[in-house]
């Protein structure tokens, strides 16, 4: 979707935080908020003020530049990064003789998207530590919640969520949590190549498996695989917005549609597109060629 571009939507609406992969993220936008959360990667030097840097490993924390403000990840029950329960009380004071800034302490759920009652026992696990600390720490926030979470339940104990895919219009729950009216923000849109009249009969593109029933009008447009669309042949048929279908196997940087619009609406909605291949509205976002220009409307 653009970091700068989300970014500035952000702050244009009050939004005062943000959460990003990498420092080099972190760097570009820390004019646009009051606290920036690097969720993986150790700096070589302190970085400004209103940059956070997450501690994934207890081991980490010696590694970590004097005076870097830093949020502890604990591991609830995720298993992926974060402290164990049992390390808390040792991180924490890690955190003291190395001269870091504790500024947070955070968690993340492993299935958020359905009810099979991991979401209670890691928030239990999470409130229990929250409970036991937060009034020695007062400086610190406590923070659990990315999109499906949310949803899942009342978010007022803590002081932040980590609204992610949500914000971009999408989100995953169980059946029985009512979905909030969402609607996806990006539409894909694409430039016409070139134009040509084909003969019934007809092949189009690689492999010669498309073959036109009729005489037909086609055209090419900008966007393939190597644009970051994920590849399309005979065998996974897709419509682009307006309900034509994408004709023949999609290219490096190429798809084929009939008729001679000077561009076409690719997709304005992943989601039947993320059935398609087997894979989450994630995935098929987060692999779009971020040099793929942005129009905000």
């Amino acid at each position: 979707h653009g970091l700068l571009e989300m970014a500035q939507l952000a702050k244009d609406n009050n939004i005062r935080h943000a959460v990003v992969i990498n420092c080099n993220e972190a760097k570009k936008i820390k004019k646009y908020f009051s606290s920036i959360l690097v969720l993986s990667g150790i700096p070589k030097k302190c970085p400004s003020e209103n940059i956070h840097i997450t501690i994934n490993d207890i081991n980490d924390i010696c590694k970590i530049p004097s005076k870097t403000n830093v949020e502890l990840k604990v591991d609830t029950g995720m298993h992926r990064n974060g402290i164990s329960v049992k390390q808390f009380d040792v991180a924490i004071n890690k955190i003291n003789d190395a001269n870091l800034n504790l500024k947070g302490i955070f968690t993340h759920f492993s299935n958020a998207f359905e009810d099979d009652g991991s979401v209670e026992n890691q928030k239990d696990i999470f409130d229990d530590i929250k409970n036991r600390v937060k009034s020695n720490m007062p400086q610190v926030r406590f923070h659990c919640s990315s999109s499906p979470g949310i949803f899942r339940f009342d978010n007022n104990a803590y002081d932040i969520v980590r609204v992610g895919i949500a914000m971009y219009g999408y989100v995953d729950l169980p059946d029985n949590i009512p979905s909030p009216k969402l609607s996806p923000i990006l539409s894909l849109w694409s430039e016409k190549v070139s134009e040509r009249f084909i003969l019934k009969g007809g092949a189009i593109g690689y492999g010669r498996r498309f073959r036109a029933k009729r005489d037909m009008t086609i055209s090419t447009y900008d966007i393939g695989y190597g644009n970051g669309f994920f590849r399309l042949d005979e065998n996974k048929q897709f419509k682009i917005s307006d309900g034509r279908d994408i004709l023949g196997r999609v290219s490096m940087n190429n798809l084929t549609i009939e008729g001679s619009d000077n561009e076409i609406c690719v997709f304005n909605n992943v989601r039947d597109l993320a059935e398609l291949h087997g894979t989450i509205s994630y995935e098929i976002l987060c692999r779009l060629d971020s040099d793929i220009p942005k129009r905000i409307i």
